[in-house]
C-alpha cells in the first residue's frame, strides 16, 4: 500500500494516514518502508513540508531483495568496524535480528572470542593488526560513527567511560575527538581566528602533544582548502 502510494511524492501526513488505516503504526511504516526525502528536504536551510518517494522511483532501478540488502549491510559494517559482536551490529543498524539473519548466515565470516568469551564476527579477508601495532594520531569529525558503531558497553574500546558524558552529550551531540594510541584523549575545533584548538581530556605527554600538533597542521590545511 505504501509502496504504491509513494510512487508519486507524498507528505508525512499522507503516509501517516495510510499507516494508521492499513498498518496500525506510522513510525514503523516510516522506518521500514524504502522511502527517501526528496531534495532539498533534510538540509539545515530547508523550511517547509518534506515530500517522500519510494527509492526505486527515485533511483530508476529495481531494489534488491531483503536478503541481498542484509548481506550488503553486514559486509559494509564489518568492513568498517569489525571484529564486532552481533549485538554491536544490530545496535548500529537499528533493526531486528531477523532482518540481518540472511547476511550473518549466508556470508562466509571469520569468528573470534574476546576476553569475556563472546563471539566476534569479521570478514574473512579483513586485516587484523598485531596487538603491538602503534595506532597513529587521528582526528575524528563530529558524530563520527567509530564512537557509535558498538553497543554502549563496547564503546570503551575507543571511548573511555570517564570521557563518555563529555564527548556524547545528552542532546545527542558527539564532539569531534582526537585519538591517541587508538583511544579518545582530547576534543578539537578549528576556529577561523585562532586556528586549531585542542581540549585535552587527560594529561598529554610532550611527545603526544607534538604528534597531535603535527597531524593538526594537515587537518587545518584540509579544513581550509
Amino acid at each position: 500500500m505504501v509502496h504504491a502510494a509513494a510512487r508519486k511524492q507524498i507528505t508525512h501526513e499522507q503516509l501517516g494516514a495510510i499507516a494508521a488505516e492499513e498498518m496500525g503504526g506510522y513510525w514503523r511504516t516510516r522506518t521500514l518502508a524504502p522511502l527517501l526525502h526528496v531534495p532539498p528536504a533534510g538540509t539545515w536551510g530547508f523550511h517547509g513540508r518534506p515530500k517522500l518517494l519510494v527509492l526505486d522511483a527515485w533511483l530508476g532501478v529495481e531494489l534488491p531483495a531483503r536478503e541481498e540488502g542484509a548481506k550488503h549491510l553486514v559486509r559494509s559494517y564489518l568492513a568498517s568496524f569489525g571484529p564486532a559482536t552481533k549485538q554491536d551490529l544490530l545496535r548500529f543498524a537499528g533493526v531486528r535480528v531477523g532482518d540481518l539473519r540472511p547476511g550473518i548466515e549466508q556470508l562466509k565470516l571469520r569468528t573470534f572470542r574476546d576476553e569475556r568469551g563472546r563471539e566476534l564476527i569479521d570478514l574473512p579477508d579483513a586485516p587484523l593488526p598485531n596487538g603491538d601495532t602503534v595506532a597513529p594520531i587521528r582526528f575524528l569529525p563530529k558524530w563520527d560513527s567509530s564512537l557509535l558503531a558498538y553497543a554502549p558497553p563496547e564503546r570503551t574500546r575507543i571511548l573511555p567511560e570517564k570521557f563518555r558524558s563529555t564527548v556524547i552529550r545528552k542532546n545527542g551531540d558527539v564532539l569531534p575527538t582526537v585519538l591517541v594510541d587508538g583511544f579518545v584523549a582530547a576534543t578539537w575545533n578549528v576556529d577561523k581566528r585562532h586556528g586549531l584548538e585542542i581540549e585535552p581530556l587527560r594529561r598529554l605527554t610532550k611527545a603526544e602533544r607534538a604528534e597531535i600538533d603535527d597531524e593538526g597542521e594537515r587537518l587545518v590545511e584540509f579544513v581550509r582548502s
